[in-house]
């Protein structure tokens, strides 16, 4: 088989994974698994050097690899991806990229709740394996997939209805065509999981590790040693890391004030943000903003995916 299983592991801490991230300047090794919030229903492009973080959301994701060779590692598993390999990313596995030369991969995502009948087939089955060669569809399958990399490549803003009919057709040819097996029951977020979701999903209020523990019934003690020990980063340092990240999206693509936008980040106050934004891009939250709409700094961009650790343990404080 093309997409060579490489290792399987329970858990793969980023830490792990020294690839150097082509183009944003930053090592692998810095970088902390996050749970993606995602606005977009339907996402379809061609990307070209794909390398990207551990991270997990609620949509459903497919690969295509179009040109060149990578490596790709899913709820544990790593994979070698040639072209014309194509691999299934169900919701909420943890899941990255990584690449060096020239390298294009077409990638699908889309909302569990915009693709109508599948969603009831993501849930109760799983393929024998997740990783097919583009051979094992059916031809007209390959030549929805064709299309799909053509508009994914040329960057067409295509409405989602446009689309909806090519995506439905390539999810009943991959089931029509690549074995599953039925799943015993469906199954379930991991403890791992269940937290950076959390978190993802109350970001703007508050959040303590005593809190977030009773909300998920472990203790506090056992929460942080989930963070040390698997994600390789303190339990407020990843909120404040969230925190950061939310900020600079609001910082770039709303109007929101300064003050706003801290508040809405879930800071006490304005000097808590300030200190915190300083200390993470070395500059303030107006200059950052400035900086971005004129696009002439790319390293003040890249710093949305530098995981790096951002505070001590009284960073919320």
């Amino acid at each position: 088989m093309v997409c060579r299983i490489q290792r399987a592991l329970n858990f793969v801490p980023a830490a792990q994974s020294l690839q150097t991230v082509k183009g944003m300047g930053i090592g692998m090794n810095t970088v902390k698994p996050f749970y993606e919030s995602r606005k977009k229903v339907y996402d379809c492009h061609v990307w070209w050097h794909p390398n990207f973080p551990f991270h997990l959301h609620k949509h459903m994701e497919f690969v295509h690899v179009t040109e060149g060779e990578m490596d790709a590692t899913v709820a544990g598993v790593s994979y070698h991806l040639t072209a014309g390999d194509c691999l299934m990313i169900y919701p909420n596995q943890l899941h990255s990229y990584s690449s060096v030369g020239e390298v294009g991969m077409l990638l699908i995502i889309a909302d569990m709740d915009s693709i109508g009948e599948f969603q009831e087939e993501l849930t109760y089955y799983d393929m024998e394996s997740p990783c097919f060669q583009k051979s094992m569809l059916s031809r007209y399958g390959q030549m929805v997939l064709d299309i799909l990399a053509d508009i994914g490549l040329h960057k067409e803003l295509r409405p989602f209805r446009q689309d909806k009919g090519l995506l439905m057709a390539l999810l009943a040819d991959m089931y029509e065509n690549i074995p599953v097996i039925k799943k015993d029951k469906p199954s379930d977020l991991n403890i791992t999981q269940k937290l950076l979701q959390y978190i993802n999903d109350n970001i703007t209020g508050e959040l303590t590790a005593q809190k977030v523990a009773k909300e998920l019934g472990i203790s506090p003690y056992y929460l942080s040693h989930i963070f040390s020990s698997q994600l390789n980063i303190s339990f407020p340092s990843y909120v404040a890391q969230q925190r950061m990240i939310l900020a600079c999206n609001l910082l770039k693509d709303s109007r929101k004030t300064v003050t706003e936008i801290s508040y809405e980040c879930g800071f006490p106050n304005m000097r808590t943000f300030h200190r915190c934004f300083q200390k993470r891009y070395e500059c303030t939250p107006t200059q950052w903003r400035e900086r971005s709409h004129k696009g002439t700094d790319e390293k003040i961009r890249h710093q949305l995916w530098n995981q790096e650790k951002v505070e001590s343990e009284n960073s919320l404080e």
